[in-house]
């Protein structure tokens, strides 16, 4: 019944399109009745009393259905492309939008290789199903009904035989397709493994190199690979014996029909006419149960595809009202009181009992070793993560404010390393502020002692390949500083911002930092002590 309800919500947009195409669907089969019903006209009444102009009438009407049939199919078959298009793009967007409501740091989380995956085959997958199967499905039921409404008018008896040969069909291919949905599930678990290691191994290219490990990585992806090869081998033989055992179900359905038609006409029972009736509509009957018997295990597929597409939905729970208390022109001090915290697949509390107040407009310097919770302090300020217990508060001019998803608005975080996206360095700065001036910009820049950027031969229109690549990572990393720096906030956190700088130029960018944002309260995580002397305080983790 989920599954359900997941198809209905997410028809939104194609509804009108899946009308139209049951309604074609409707008309196509009426038309394909029809050329059965004059083509026996023709044999047995035209045929043998009409004239050569009524044949030809008869013959051209024939034809007529048959082209009309012909076209309407293929209208169809646009009309479903066109949705299946449009579905894949919406819910692409709705899946990557969805992906900045996780909860982050959590014991669920998700791959870049695995959302990738999950992206393309499984989002094409439900498309498939959503914009194509279910709509043939309504139009293959109606097409096997009205076929055997009309056998049943010609020989009721046959077309009772013909369809006590579906329950068969339908045992068996529920039986193979329970086993196709395991084997397909496994497979989509594989192809996410081999997207995240092939992922892995672009991005950790040098490091790779120089541990000598080119042939490791490669080594792990082609287990995985034929592991991946195997179950689409298993996958394969399922389908052949599937289609086998229905080719022979439906053969003998035909020959029954066949043999049935002959005794018919050595006893006079039916005309020649009705004989061929019977052998095309046993194919108007047997093609749509074919047609529906393929359906079903595609339907089974996406089912597996669905599950792992609503995983993505995790972490909805982060929205949270507008904080109304707290304006952009407030100087906010952050104060923690008896916070604890331990990741879920932590063996360990990471903060302990944590209590600290960093007053309104302070530089403080968090210092420690690698693990004593520095990072996370950050993450529990930003309300990535909750505590277990404890509070975490934002404080001014006679307010207080529970950090939630709304106090992130007031907060500028810059992590450590490159952080930058290929694009254009304004493009970079933007994302920060996307209505910034170009006298914003060059600031900023000149803060976070990336004024080199000036000297570039275009500019602010320097275009960075992935990661930022053209620039060192020194550039990078002032250029990343000089992004945050754009946004509006109240609260700086730093973390290790200088780690890949030389000695004067990270003196010269805190001199410029602290001149520019005097009121500004600034959390700095540093290994450097030359960096935490310039602070008013320094606290150890």
């Amino acid at each position: 019944m989920n599954y359900a309800r997941w198809f209905i919500e997410n028809t939104r947009g194609i509804r009108l399109n899946i009308l139209v195409r049951i309604l074609a669907g409707l008309l196509q089969t009426v038309l394909a009745l029809l050329v059965v019903w004059l083509s026996k006209m023709l044999i047995d009444d035209v045929a043998m009393t009409g004239t050569i102009v009524e044949m030809a009438i008869q013959a051209l009407l024939i034809a007529v259905a048959v082209v009309a049939g012909v076209g309407i199919r293929q209208v169809n078959q646009y009309l479903a492309n066109k949705s299946f298009i449009k579905k894949v793009a919406e819910l692409r967007l709705s899946l990557f939008s969805r992906l900045f409501n996780r909860c982050l740091f959590e014991d669920n989380e998700i791959h870049s290789g695995d959302v990738t995956s999950r992206m393309a085959k499984d989002i094409d997958a439900v498309s498939e199903t959503l914009a194509v199967q279910l709509p043939q499905v309504v139009v293959m039921t109606i097409q096997l009904v009205g076929a055997f409404l009309l056998m049943r008018w010609f020989d009721s008896r046959l077309a009772w035989a013909l369809v006590l040969i579906t329950p068969l069909a339908i045992i068996l291919g529920k039986y193979i397709a329970h086993r196709l949905k395991k084997i397909t599930l496994s497979i989509r678990e594989d192809e996410s493994r081999i997207m995240a290691k092939i992922q892995e191994s672009v991005e950790l290219n040098a490091v790779l190199r120089a541990l000598q490990g080119e042939r490791r990585m490669p080594d792990r992806v082609e287990e995985l690979q034929d592991r991946q090869t195997a179950n689409d081998i298993r996958r394969s033989r399922v389908r052949v014996l599937r289609r086998f055992a229905l080719g022979c179900t439906f053969g003998l359905g035909y020959m029954l029909a066949f043999v049935w038609g002959a005794y018919g006409l050595r006893t006079g029972a039916i005309t020649f006419g009705v004989m061929t009736s019977f052998l095309q509509l046993v194919g108007q009957i047997q093609q749509p149960i074919l047609s529906l018997l393929g359906s079903f295990p595609s339907i089974i597929y996406s089912t597996a595809s669905i599950d792992r597409l609503k995983e993505m939905d995790h972490g909805e729970g982060e929205q949270s009202e507008k904080c109304e208390d707290i304006t952009t022109n407030d100087v906010l001090g952050i104060r923690m009181d008896n916070v604890t915290f331990r990741y879920a697949k932590g063996d360990r509390e990471v903060v302990s009992h944590f209590s600290h107040d960093f007053r309104p407009g302070t530089k403080t310097a968090i210092l420690g070793t690698t693990g004593t919770g520095k990072t996370t302090l950050f993450r529990l300020i930003l309300n990535f993560i909750q505590p277990a217990s404890g509070v975490v508060a934002f404080y001014g001019d006679g307010f207080t404010h529970v950090a939630d998803k709304s106090t992130r608005a007031h907060v500028v975080f810059v992590p450590q390393g490159n952080t930058l996206i290929s694009g254009t360095i304004r493009n970079n700065l933007l994302m920060a502020k996307p209505d910034a001036s170009d006298e914003e910009l060059q600031t900023a820049l000149y803060t976070s002692c990336a004024d080199f950027v000036f000297d570039l031969p275009q500019g602010l229109d320097t275009v960075l390949s992935e990661h930022g690549g053209g620039l060192s990572e020194g550039q990078a990393q002032r250029i990343a500083i000089a992004r945050g720096l754009l946004r509006p906030g109240a609260v700086l956190l730093l973390d290790e911002i200088s780690s890949a700088l030389d000695e004067a130029t990270e003196h010269e960018l805190f001199s410029r930092l602290f001149a520019a944002r005097p009121s500004t309260t600034m959390l700095l995580i540093t290994h450097r002590k030359k960096v935490a002397s310039l602070c008013d305080e320094r606290l150890p983790l």
